[in-house]
């Protein structure tokens, strides 16, 4: 038997290293090892060029193997894409076109190896992956900008990889990545009067029409033709055959009214000084607000479809568009600037008819006497009381039954999110009638709701003979859309029309200037959102035997304070974004039919509570996540999701009432889909507290007995489940 010596050991494991090394190509080698000095870096620079995202190049080259990615053509379709950027309101420099340029010129990138040529390569990907970014997501985080306005989702890293492998597996870069990233017509039309002015300014820009008298119909001044000139360069504008240029004719006065409608100005055809001055503002600033708001579209509209509601929250309108076009539009008021409308994206999933109001408890808390249109609830019984201390908001609660004179009007149309917004009729009236309509506490007012409602259920069954009997009836019914309709809420001061005619806003709420400041400043990479690994199994153990968090509790260094919103938000609120687990002290006090379903429905017997009854338990509950990956600005909305049960079937709908005893009655029919159950496991101390508070578990529900915890029902996200409080409503907009 022969006996291999501990050297002989050691040389035949040091050859084997050096066969398995130098199996892998020289330049493999050579990209690995400056692609992994990325992963950490703090600032990754490549060839003394700053890179996006370190991670995510390591991960993308990782992949594939640390081959490398990019050929000659490649290359040059990439640096022609960058300098086309300009179109969009981007620097060439934001995708290293002088960089690119450079490494064509050398020759860099035809080395068959070596340092330079995985340089070349890893500076070729981080641009791809920047232009996928820039034009998915946007260029920078508006959480920096408009921390308490703006809320967008994360920008995944796996689809950003995934689409730059697509876009270089495919034979052509250019016509692959048009096919790829998003071409909505309002970003698109504003596109092209961005280009309209690059032109004016690349032919010198303009002069400063004079001061002077009113211009009407029929007027002859020398000013009229520095007006012509004008409406011609930016909008298009050609005066008819055989008219006096320095008369201003009714052709030029049309013109001048769709300026004057574009500008958020009367359009009433007379240049005044209002006109004068919406002529002469500076073409740089111009520039700078088309190319800001062209950013603001591109926070937004990623995976964008067919059809959507558009909320124009300067302009004060909604617009309804169904496959890519606008087939209806109607004004709203929105948010003042103290109570500023926010923009964000998310899914309308239900409708309510009837709904009640529940007053806003920052309202309450001022208030000493309430009037015969509203009702004192108490939220552990969840029944009417009289001569109660309205102000201890936290044992009470007001609420306006549904009505002609409800705040939220006949009908609200639930988008769930994290910031207690949504559209509703409202019966202030007479507000739609003015030109500025930011009256609001951020909810947006629709001036034809019930038409929207049409719209929006979108079927034969729901015309508006349909929707006036239900409205009629004065029953609370809710019901869910088909098909989930997203909901754009875009502040912007910049739009154009399909001609490329761009009409310029005022900064109701005063959002541009900290946009303007970062245009030219480095992108921003920290929205990126990277799979993590699995959990150590020891940690998630331990994690799961610590105390949870309270939704009502503040998380350290955080704020529960919504800057924009009231500063304190009723229960109702939080229960938009919380599983509804609720309770009550008699036997099933509500359950709906389920229409149209695609299943059939089994009927189970449900706690549901009448108004409040869930206070004590409801905070106890982890909440769930906003329907879109929304960056929440309360820190009770950021704890964990819990696993998900079937949703309620889509196009369901259920009829409420208020019965003799003030508590919320049965339905007329009670039929529910079966839902799978979820066991919180619950401490028994907490179960022992929340009984005590109030909140007692009725020995008629049927609850299994479970050593230290509860067991029940949990709705799926982001299908609503029917509302804990049976009506109450969030507060008013």
């Amino acid at each position: 038997m022969s006996v291999i010596s501990s050297a002989g050991i050691a040389r035949a494991t040091a050859l084997m290293v050096l066969a398995l090394w130098f199996a892998v190509p020289v330049g493999a080698q050579t990209l690995q090892q400056q692609v992994e000095a990325l992963q950490d870096a703090t600032a990754p620079t490549v060839s003394n060029v700053p890179l996006f995202s370190g991670r995510l190049l390591t991960e993308f080259y990782a992949e594939r193997g640390y081959r490398n990615a990019w050929d000659g053509a490649q290359a040059r379709a990439m640096l022609e894409l960058a300098r086309q950027s300009r179109a969009d309101g981007f620097d060439p420099e934001d995708f290293h076109a002088a960089a690119i340029e450079r490494l064509l010129t050398t020759g860099q990138l035809e080395a068959a190896a070596g340092e330079q040529r995985a340089a070349a390569d890893i500076l070729l990907s981080d641009a791809l992956a920047r232009y996928v970014h820039h034009f998915r997501f946007g260029k920078y985080n508006p959480r920096h900008i408009n921390r308490d306005q703006v809320f967008v989702g994360k920008a995944d890293a796996e689809a950003l990889k995934a689409d730059m492998k697509r876009v270089l597996a495919a034979p052509d870069l250019t016509a692959e990545l048009a096919a790829l990233l998003p071409h909505p017509s309002f970003y698109e039309n504003l596109k092209l009067g961005y280009q309209r002015y690059l032109e004016i300014a690349d032919r010198g820009g303009w002069k400063d029409i004079p001061g002077g008298a009113l211009l009407r119909v029929g007027t002859k001044d020398s000013r009229v033709p520095l007006i012509r000139e004008r409406l011609a360069v930016t909008d298009g504008y050609r005066a008819a055959s055989g008219s006096d240029p320095n008369v201003y004719d009714s052709d030029l006065a049309e013109a001048v009214k769709g300026f004057q409608q574009r500008s958020g100005l009367a359009p009433d055809g007379v240049v005044g000084p209002s006109s004068l001055r919406a002529l002469n503002h500076s073409l740089a600033d111009r520039l700078q607000t088309i190319r800001a708001n062209l950013e603001r579209m591109r926070w937004l509209y990623n995976e964008l479809p067919d059809d959507y509601l558009f909320v124009d929250v300067t302009a004060f309108r909604l617009h309804l568009i169904r496959d890519n076009k606008e087939v209806w539009n109607t004004r709203v008021v929105v948010g003042t600037p103290d109570s500023q409308t926010p923009m964000f994206r998310d899914d309308m999933e239900h409708v309510v008819f009837n709904p009640t109001w529940t007053m806003p408890v920052s309202i309450q808390k001022t208030m000493r006497g309430v009037g015969s249109r509203y009702q004192v609830v108490d939220r552990r019984t969840g029944r009417r009381v009289s001569g109660a201390d309205i102000s201890n908001y936290q044992r009470y609660r007001i609420v306006q039954a549904p009505g002609p004179r409800n705040a939220l009007g006949r009908v609200k149309f639930m988008f769930p999110n994290g910031h207690a917004i949504y559209l509703h009729d409202t019966p202030s009236r007479q507000l739609f009638s003015r030109s500025v309509r930011a009256y609001s506490h951020g909810c947006i007012r629709v001036q034809e709701p019930l038409t929207l409602a049409r719209y929006v259920l979108n079927k034969p069954s729901w015309d508006h003979s349909a929707i006036n009997r239900v409205v009629g009836r004065g029953q609370t019914r809710y019901v869910f859309l088909d098909d989930h309709l997203p909901v754009l809420l875009y502040y912007l001061t910049a739009v154009a029309d399909e001609q490329g005619r761009v009409g310029f806003r005022r900064d109701i709420y005063h959002r541009d200037k900290p946009l303007f400041a970062v245009l030219d400043k480095p992108a921003d990479g920290d929205r990126i959102a990277f799979q993590e690994t699995e959990p150590d199994p020891e940690a998630a153990k331990a994690i799961e035997g610590a105390p949870a968090q309270m939704a009502g509790d503040e998380l350290p260094g955080h704020s529960n304070k919504t800057k924009g919103i009231d500063d304190a938000l009723s229960e109702e609120d939080i229960a938009e974004s919380a599983v509804e687990a609720v309770w009550t002290d008699g036997r099933v006090t509500a359950a709906p039919e389920v229409t149209g379903a695609a299943e059939a429905a089994t009927p189970i017997e449900a706690s549901m509570s009448p108004a409040g009854q869930n206070d004590q338990l409801a905070p106890r509950i982890q909440p769930r996540p906003a329907s879109e990956p929304i960056e929440h600005n309360r820190a009770a909305h950021e704890a964990p999701a819990v696993q998900p049960a079937r949703p309620w079937p889509r196009g369901a709908s259920a009829d409420l009432g208020l019965d003799a005893t003030e508590r919320f009655s049965r339905p007329k029919r009670t039929r529910v889909p079966a839902l799978p159950e979820l066991n919180l496991a619950l401490p028994a101390a907490a179960v022992d507290a929340a009984n005590q508070d109030g909140a007692r578990i009725s020995d008629s529900v049927a609850l299994p007995t479970r050593p230290a915890g509860l067991h029940m029902p949990v709705p799926r996200s982001p299908q609503p489940a029917l509302p804990a409080d049976w009506g109450l409503s969030p507060p008013e907009g």
